[in-house]
């Protein structure tokens, strides 16, 4: 089974896909106005079963600015 783990930013949602043959990462350009877009655009490169990790640096980041 597939883990991903996915950090939606501002800028970018970071990927990284980890399965037996190893670990890989990508991006896809974050879509502010609806976060849940460049999640399923980047699920949608992946297939298999899998375990999904989400986490976000856009509070963050408002937060620092």
């Amino acid at each position: 089974m597939l883990r991903i783990a996915v950090d939606t930013g501002g800028t970018f949602t970071d990927f990284v896909v980890q399965d037996s043959d190893g670990t890989r990462t990508f991006k896809v350009k974050s879509t502010p106005a609806d976060p849940a877009r460049a999640l399923i655009q980047g699920l949608a490169e992946i297939t298999g079963p899998f375990v999904l990790l989400h986490g976000t640096t856009v509070a963050t980041n408002a937060l620092l600015e």
